[in-house]
Formats: structure tokens, sequence, C-alpha cells
């Protein structure tokens, strides 16, 4: 500190002049970058994703929902399977440049001559599924109420599957999150996110 001050003292008026402002612009430069740098936040909009004005009032009510199917439905599907068109596969690429399509052939013929799309329904239909308005969509999830013991504590839980991925993935630890032995017991409930399952998908951007 006293080097720095006995140099100052031999720097003529000027020099001082242009080192503080100097200094002042390099700060400023400094500041500047320091603000460009600050995350951009995202816009929010105003929290309706369905084309249209948003109401004054929301139906937020709570319907219960059952997965369904129907003959015609499964028919198309096997007509677009039958009319699917394949790209030959790379040699020895397995699946390095996407999905195979040697192996593709295989899932498509399991899907059109041996899976049982009823059956599926079925398995679906295991739990309780309910739909609800959410801004402006119409959001499906499935709500497990556990098997409570006397002296168990109720704890909510919400699983919400990524990207791929659907409230399918959750089935098989559900029973062992609602029915335990322990001293609390899971409250499940697992939505389909927008777009994926039965939820509806967003008509807006954001």
């Amino acid at each position: 500190l006293l080097f720095c001050r006995k140099v100052l003292s031999e720097l003529d008026p000027c020099k001082l002049k242009v080192l503080a402002l100097s200094s002042v612009g390099v700060g400023g430069l400094l500041c500047y970058l320091a603000w460009r740098r600050q995350p951009k936040k995202i816009p929010f909009g105003d929290g309706w994703w369905r084309v249209g004005e948003k109401p004054f009032a929301e139906d937020r009510t709570i319907r219960p929902f059952v997965v369904e199917t129907s003959e015609d439905v499964i028919q198309d599907l096997y007509e677009r399977i039958d009319r699917m068109r394949y790209t030959d596969s790379l040699e020895d690429a397995r699946f390095h440049y996407g999905f195979n399509s040697t192996h593709l052939k295989k899932v498509a013929s399991y899907w059109r001559h041996e899976f049982d799309w009823g059956k599926q329904v079925k398995v679906l239909n295991k739990y309780p599924h309910f739909k609800t308005n959410i801004e402006g969509l119409d959001v499906h999830f499935i709500h497990v109420k556990p098997v409570q013991r006397a002296g168990q504590k109720v704890l909510p839980l919400m699983l919400v599957h990524g990207w791929p991925g659907s409230f399918f993935e959750f089935y098989k630890i559900i029973p062992m999150l609602t029915k335990t032995d322990g001293d609390f017991v899971f409250e499940v409930i697992c939505p389909s996110i927008p777009g994926y399952g039965y939820s509806e998908a967003s008509q807006v951007q954001g």
C-alpha cells in the first residue's frame, strides 16, 4: 500500500486523471459484462395454454377417467403398420445411427400379430384415473390412496415421468409405496405431462 501511494505521488496530475478515467472505464465495462451474463427470465405468459382468451373462472373439477379403445382404432393401427415403409439398416451399425430397422420390423410384427391390446387396457385401468383442467389443458393423472394401518403417517408423493416416457413406468413400484409395514406410507399421484399419455398438448408457444 505504501508503495502504491509513493508511485501515485510521483505521477503528474494529467497522468493521474488518465489513470482515474481508465479505472472508471474498466469498472464500468466489468459491471456491464456482469449485467449481460445474468440469466434471462423465462416468459410464462398469461398461464393459459389453449388457443383463445383465458376465461375469468377456470373449471378445476376433477373427473374420473377410464382408459378405452375400440376395434376401429386397433384396425386402423394394424393398417398403418402394414403400410409401414422401412429403410435399410447399415451393415453392423446396430443402434449407432438411430433405431435399427431390422429390430423395428420385429417390434412392429409383435404389435401387429401378438400384442393383446384388450389385455393392456385392463392393465392400465388397474389404478384409478382422473382428469382435471390446468391452465386450459386437460391433464390426466392416476391417484392411488394407500392401505393405511393404525398409526401410519400418510405422505403425498408425486411421480412425474420424463421424456420420452409415461405414467405406466411407475405401475410396478406403486404397490411398494402404498402398502408398507413401516411408520409411513405414500399416497401416490402420477400425472401425464402435457402432450403425453392422455394429457392434452399445449396449443400455444411457451
